[in-house]
Order: structure tokens, then sequence, then C-alpha cells
């Protein structure tokens, strides 16, 4: 890790996020409309978000901090945002933060996996992918990685160099496993997760975003999750379908597409947490196509 950080002012300006260190002379001066997420440092009482309490976190170490694991996912602004704890990392010789919500670990980071994000330090999107192997599912782990890869953080290369270092440590068997089926095309977690979950079960893998057309070449759609030969599109049922605007678009969508001779399956959250419900459907829906193949108009 990097060479230690001069300690900060007492009086120092606030963070960003209005993070403010405090004493026995200012505390009264932060009491009203402040909130105290550790000792010795306060925030605005409207600010509770990750990021804000990583800065307020950062201000009242004073010394140095790395951001990583599951907090890093987050402060790359990633898929993966379920911990209230704070996971941080500091040298192999340091002492240990011990503070409510905050999860710290000794261990010596190399240099090449440790950047800036958000005026943070934090470990790079492809050492924070190898980082939450060892916590993630591989459907989950795979999400991150397609978001992160899809967004330009970092490439599939840049994680197998990760894990070409990280040999024998925990997780790195199963991020080694998720590498060949990160898949940027994907577009959103849960496609993410769907695809993942129907290749554990031994499906062929579905093919992100397809634009699906009509025999005169006119756009119709474009498909979520795609088995291009069977005419079948999968797609994620979420909250954003419950307007009224939005239901009727989708039905005028359905409606070309049924026209066109295209299944649809549709998965909810209940097939995700249930896969073989998941599976059920979609084998259902290939069943039905098996006994006659078509020819489909994609691009």
């Amino acid at each position: 890790m990097s060479a230690a950080r001069e300690p900060l002012p007492r009086d120092s300006p606030p963070a960003p996020h209005g993070a403010r260190l405090v004493n026995d002379r200012t505390r009264t001066q932060f009491a009203r409309g402040y909130w105290k997420p550790s000792r010795g440092v306060r925030l605005p009482e409207d600010e509770d978000s990750v990021i804000a309490r990583c800065e307020a976190l950062d201000l009242v170490a004073q010394r140095p901090v790395v951001f990583s694991s599951l907090t890093s996912v987050t402060l790359w602004e990633g898929v993966e945002d379920r911990s209230p704890d704070i996971e941080v990392t500091v040298g192999a010789d340091d002492p240990l933060i011990q503070r409510p919500q905050v999860i710290c670990r000794r261990r010596t980071i190399d240099d090449r996996d440790i950047t800036r994000a958000k005026g943070l330090a934090v470990t790079t999107p492809q050492r924070t992918f190898v980082d939450v192997a060892r916590l993630l599912s591989l459907p989950r782990l795979v999400a991150v990685g397609d978001d992160f890869v899809r967004r330009g953080l970092c490439t599939r290369a840049d994680i197998e160099e990760v894990v070409q270092r990280m040999k024998g440590q925990r997780g790195v068997r199963r991020a080694r496993q998720a590498i060949p089926l990160i898949d940027p095309r994907s577009e959103s977690p849960r496609e993410s997760i769907v695809r993942i979950l129907l290749h554990e079960r031994g499906f062929p893998a579905p093919t992100p975003q397809v634009n699906i057309f009509d025999a005169q070449g006119q756009f119709i759609a474009r498909g979520d999750l795609v088995y291009e030969k069977e005419r079948i599109i999968i797609e994620y049922d979420g909250e954003h379908h419950l307007t009224r605007e939005t239901q009727a678009k989708d039905a005028s969508r359905r409606g070309k597409l049924a026209v066109n001779d295209w299944l649809i399956v549709t998965v909810v959250a209940e097939d995700v947490s249930h896969p073989e419900r998941l599976a059920a459907k979609v084998q259902s829906a290939r069943d039905a196509r098996a006994a006659r193949p078509v020819t489909p108009s994609v691009e």
C-alpha cells in the first residue's frame, strides 16, 4: 500500500458530501443538522449514502485506508450494494480500525491494484472483481463483471492478470470460472443473472440485446436474451412494467412479436429465486419450438 499521508487538521474543510471532523471545541457547532456515522466525524443529516460514509471514515481514520470488496463495487457504481458495512483494507502492519459498521482487514495490496474513485483510495475494478468472487454466487459475480467490462472500467484480460497474480487465494477459482462467461452486451444485472442461471442448468447461452425485424426489414423490438434459431425471447418483467403507459407499450410490442412468430418467456423475481421454475419455463418454450425450426429475422 502507498505511503502514509499527513494527518488532516481538525479545522479542515468538509469533504464533498459534507463530512466534518469534530473535537471537543467544535462538537456543539455540528450538533444540529448533522448525524454521527462514527466517533470524531459528522455528516449532514440528509447524507447517508455509501460514498458519504466512506468520506467520513476516510477523514477520521487519519491513516491510509483502501476501500475494498463490496464497498469498492459500490464506489465504482456497480450492481452489488447489499452490505450496510463499509469495508476497508489497511497495511499488514497497521492497527485495525474498530468502529461500528466497519469491516477492516489487514493485508498487503499491490500498488497496481489501488487507484482512486470519487476522491477515495479504492481497489481497481479488476482487483475488486476478484476480491468479491469469494462472497458472490457465480451469477451475481458475472453480473458485476458484465457491468464493469460494458462500462469500460476493465477488460477480461485485466481480470485474468489479477487472477494469475492471486493464485491460491480465496475466490480466485470462482473468478477464473466467471471470466469466460462475462458478456458486456448484457445491459442489466438481471439479464446477466438469468443468463448464468441458465448456463448452470445446462442451457445454451442466449444472445443478449438482439434487434428483431419483421419480414420486410422493419424494426420490431430489442430482445433482452434471445435464442435466435428458435425465435424465443427471454425477458425480465420488473417493477418498471407496472405503469399503464409502459404496459400499453409492452402489449403493442409483444403483439407485433407474436404476429411475427416470436415466443416470449417472461421471467419474474420468483423465477430467479427458484431457478428450477426459470429452467422449466425456458425448457417448455424450447420444447414447443423443437418440432418446427424457423429462420429468424434479426440483426
